[in-house]
């Protein structure tokens, strides 16, 4: 079967939908990526996750240079479906069942929430392959105004951004909401500022060098030499490299050589992970096995807490303020505050939950225990949760 052309933007309209599916596309691979971290027990894979870590933080990164564009065209990053292309009611942000299928990019498969595993790892290869393992982009089988791979989406947008017919200079505003580089928490890579044509691009193409939009062609180029830039140099004097580098260096226990290519097998220092260092945790489907008693309401509860971090993501992104209720010197306080820095507190909370799980046993499953859902709620799905969690709780005391 020979791939379609790789659709392409014709409108404005179609450009802003492209970045709203841009901003979860860069969320749907942190709950992958952190269900692995958080599996690891504690003191264990200290390389593994400085890997992964590293790779998460700059993934909110790509999320937070997608969103300053699509601010910077006029529209606020928004969890509510979008229309794109042939695609009707499409949801930005990702809704991991059992596993997790991009509605727009069909080379990338179902995404699977796994502790760390060569498995696990092997899917974390996949994601950031500028193919998603296909030998060639005409192996992989798309449907309508679907893309082959990441790299593919992420080119169309670049070229949408640069036609004047699509999105004319008129289409920017310099006095639109952004998150700036001295605002952003995580220490890798750098924020940019996005006011015109010129930074709008170069913000994309930050994505696509650093992530999983790596053009094929770079993996002919030295794996840890390209795309580092005197930005991309943490305070530790650690060099960025591109994530499928990185994550190829986990899948085969060794480090690139100063000079490898990216496409070679890594044949350098060893890099040991001890997949037995893992807590056997497995993922539960919501109205799965595991309904009842503490285990379901912890699950629930680690829903709602992730629910709160995804609104504070967008929210920041959005350039607004969240009200926040709190009691000083016995008076109640309700006051505006940024929620960048609440969503930094609501990470931590969220790891604490996750180990919390991974270190239960699951019910009637001896040899293993729970996994995180990741799963995002609507407001009827909160108040459902909600209620869950006092019938849950209550059925036990």
């Amino acid at each position: 079967m020979t791939t379609p052309p790789s659709p392409t933007i014709a409108t404005l309209k179609d450009l802003k939908a492209a970045l709203q599916l841009a901003v979860g596309l860069e969320l749907s691979t942190v709950p992958v990526y952190l269900t692995a971290l958080y599996s690891i027990k504690e003191g264990a894979n200290e390389d593994a996750q400085q890997t992964i870590r590293s790779v998460v933080m700059e993934e909110m990164l790509h999320m937070t240079l997608a969103a300053n564009v699509l601010n910077a065209l006029g529209e606020h990053p928004s969890v509510k479906p979008v229309d794109f292309l042939s695609h009707r009611n499409v949801k930005p942000v990702p809704e991991y069942k059992d596993t997790y299928e991009s509605p727009v990019i069909a080379g990338i498969g179902k995404l699977a929430l796994l502790p760390l595993s060569p498995a696990a790892v092997e899917g974390f290869v996949r994601i950031e392959h500028p193919l998603h393992g296909a030998a060639q982009v005409g192996d992989i089988v798309c449907p309508t105004d679907t893309f082959p791979t990441i790299g593919t989406f992420y080119e169309a947008i670049n070229a949408a951004l640069k036609s004047r017919a699509i999105c004319p200079d008129s289409a920017f505003r310099s006095d639109s909401p952004q998150v700036r580089d001295r605002e952003y928490y995580g220490g890798a890579g750098q924020v940019i500022t996005v006011t015109n044509r010129d930074t709008a691009m170069a913000a994309i193409e930050k994505i696509v060098d650093e992530g999983e939009g790596l053009p094929e062609k770079r993996l002919n180029e030295p794996a840890k030499e390209l795309p580092v830039t005197t930005k991309d140099v943490l305070n530790s004097g650690w060099k960025m490299y591109s994530h499928y580098a990185r994550f190829r260096e986990l899948q085969t226990g060794r480090r690139f050589r100063t000079g490898q290519l990216a496409r070679e097998t890594p044949a350098g220092s060893l890099l040991l992970v001890d997949y037995d260092a893992v807590h056997p945790a497995v993922h539960v489907q919501r109205n799965g096995s595991t309904t009842g008693g503490y285990e379901g309401a912890a699950l629930n509860e680690f829903d709602l807490a992730y629910t709160q971090l995804v609104d504070d993501l967008y929210l920041a992104f959005s350039g607004g303020k969240k009200k926040v209720t709190y009691t000083m010197a016995g008076k109640v306080v309700t006051d505006l505050k940024d929620p960048l820095p609440l969503a930094v507190h609501g990470m931590y909370a969220l790891k604490n939950k996750a180990v919390a799980l991974m270190r239960t046993p699951k019910p009637g499953d001896p040899g293993h225990t729970l996994c995180p859902r990741f799963f995002y709620a609507d407001a009827e799905q909160r108040t459902k949760l909600k209620d869950e969690i006092k019938q849950m709780r209550g059925a036990v005391q």
